[in-house]
């Protein structure tokens, strides 16, 4: 799975995998987990199921 790290202004692999969180007021599901390059925390806001 892939972010975008800020830091690196770049689309990077998570790290050490990602884990599926709950993101913002209306919970919406977030994959959170570190930048391989520069170990920076990234997010990626994934589409609602339906």
């Amino acid at each position: 799975m892939t972010g975008y790290c800020v830091k690196c202004k770049a689309k990077r692999d998570f790290a050490d995998g990602a884990t599926e969180v709950a993101f913002g007021k209306k919970g919406r599901r977030a994959m959170k987990g570190k930048c391989s390059k520069c170990g920076t925390g990234m997010y990626k806001i994934l589409p609602t199921k339906k």
